[in-house]
């Protein structure tokens, strides 16, 4: 019995002892992935070659990390941090689409309601698609169209309105839901069934019922929020070199802060590291911020949940949901979106089951493998896997890789060898609406072309024979022309860039 007493009381004395130690044996762990983390956040700034970048790691509820990494500018030397606003692109579609869901909570709209019912303006190429066309397909990618379709219809100078328009005059390449063709465009037809079931702006929605409820104090839309932003990044292009990425700062109309503001609803929204990590935990806690609930976990369970696949292997598999993508693979499940615009990229990140949330934002328009490298690095962190280099592996796949491949012009006019007459070329051009007029027009020995209903001018360099070119808000635009020999008349094309076969300007003197 004696012997039975001491031994308890050894057991019940070693109790403080073990109490005490498992926190800072927490600590200590949390300590070690943090300095893992910030490590490694440097080592894929150099290899990357990117001048700024900002990242948030948040592990059940709590901020382990929230730092900036290099220059806002480059030129002025001046530190990101967590506070730095970055355009995070196509992660806006997730904004969206939570719009959409809360009008659906209200009673105001179903999924599976016909767009066309909903909105009488919205218009395809096919009117069969059109009339079958319904509100979830608009923001899952399944309208028929190419991927991408549509995209730089704005750099121009064309408004949403105009958009829209020139969006039903696209023919499809597949049927309604035959499979998942990226598109930035019909989130416009999207924001436009928000502002007439709410009446407020697709803006005045975001501030309202996002921004503010989740407490994203430095986030706003398209070019002029981004531009009021006194603490912003500045955008710096990327392109591959024989051995290390190239950057190379954008300036003035190089920025597309225009295009910003005409795809804000897929791609317009600025923000900060800190407050896109706030969106990412308001999913992770399936629509609920603060201890508020603003989004019914009815409509969270629909956004979350996959509608196509997008990849499959062995390995992995990858589904789309409505503006997620969930990545499931043989050791975990993963949600995610990421977004690039001119000059910024972005990633955003959570894991219900290891209670985790990333946000990455870049000053530098680098592909997905920095992004990915520090998402699975921080993933495998908590996972206790290994240390694995995902970014060196991933940039040595990039420098080798080629420059992607091309998308048909969508041109009706023929190349020719033949170089027409500047004076020839000179003249005014007519199409129907939403197009416009156009102008062509010869100044001291330079040819200046103006179209889109901005009326923006802008220098037209030849190429070769009867082909030139000219940019606008950070697009470059192939133009072809044919100028028959001996008459006043012609026509000029331009290629749209993602195989848009929208016909020709007429000349009309």
């Amino acid at each position: 019995m004696r012997r039975l007493f001491a031994i308890l009381f050894l057991l019940v004395a070693a109790v403080p002892f073990a109490s005490a130690a498992a926190p800072d044996t927490a600590v200590s762990r949390r300590d070690a992935i943090y300095d893992n983390i910030d490590a490694y956040a440097r080592k894929v700034r150099r290899d990357w070659n990117i001048p700024g970048f900002a990242l948030e790691v948040v592990k059940d509820g709590e901020v382990v990390l929230a730092k900036g990494y290099g220059f806002k500018s480059r030129e002025r030397k001046d530190p990101v941090d967590a506070n730095t606003v970055f355009q995070i692109g196509s992660v806006s579609k997730s904004f969206t689409a939570a719009l959409v869901s809360m009008m659906v909570d209200e009673g105001k709209l179903r999924w599976d309601d016909k767009v066309k019912d909903v909105l009488p303006e919205f218009e395809l190429y096919d009117k069969d698609m059109e009339a079958e066309a319904e509100i979830r397909d608009l923001m899952t990618h399944k309208l028929g169209l190419r991927s991408q379709v549509g995209t730089y219809f704005p750099n121009v100078g064309y408004d949403r309105d105009e958009v829209m328009r020139m969006m039903g005059l696209v023919e499809p390449v597949y049927g309604l839901r035959e499979r998942v063709t990226y598109n930035n465009m019909a989130f416009l037809w999207a924001m436009r069934i928000v502002e007439k079931l709410s009446g407020m702006s697709w803006e005045e929605n975001l501030r309202l019922r996002i921004f503010e409820p989740l407490g994203m104090t430095s986030s706003s839309c398209n070019g002029e929020g981004f531009l009021a932003s006194e603490n912003r990044a500045e955008q710096y292009d990327c392109s591959r070199g024989r051995d290390s990425a190239r950057v190379a700062l954008l300036k003035g109309e190089g920025r597309a802060l225009h295009w910003l503001g005409v795809v804000g609803p897929a791609g317009g929204i600025n923000c900060s590291v800190s407050d896109l990590a706030r969106w990412a935990e308001f999913h992770r806690n399936m629509g609920v911020a603060d201890g508020t609930r603003i989004i019914s976990r009815r409509q969270m369970e629909y956004l979350h949940s996959g509608r196509s696949i997008t990849s499959q292997t062995s390995e992995k598999m990858t589904l789309y949901g409505h503006c997620w993508y969930i990545e499931q693979n043989n050791k975990y499940r993963v949600y995610y979106h990421t977004g690039t615009t001119w000059g910024h990229t972005a990633l955003c990140v959570f894991m219900p089951e290891l209670g985790l949330s990333i946000a990455i934002v870049f000053n530098s328009e680098v592909p997905n493998g920095p992004r990915f490298a520090l998402m699975r690095r921080i993933i495998d962190l908590y996972r206790g896997e290994p240390d694995r280099d995902y970014s060196a592996e991933e940039f040595r796949s990039w420098i080798k890789g080629s420059g992607g491949s091309s998308s048909p012009s969508g041109l009706t006019i023929p190349y020719t060898k033949t170089v027409p007459a500047a004076s020839a070329i000179a003249g005014r051009y007519t199409k129907e609406a939403p197009f416009g007029d156009a102008t062509v027009s010869l100044e001291k020995g330079n040819l200046y072309i103006k179209v889109g209903s901005k009326g923006w001018k802008h220098r037209l360099f030849h190429v070769d024979g009867n082909r030139y070119r000219f940019t606008s808000d950070g697009h470059t635009y192939p133009v072809i022309f044919r100028l028959p020999t001996g008459t006043s008349s012609g026509e000029f094309e331009i290629n749209w860039g993602n195989g848009e076969k929208l016909g020709p300007w007429t000349k009309t003197q």
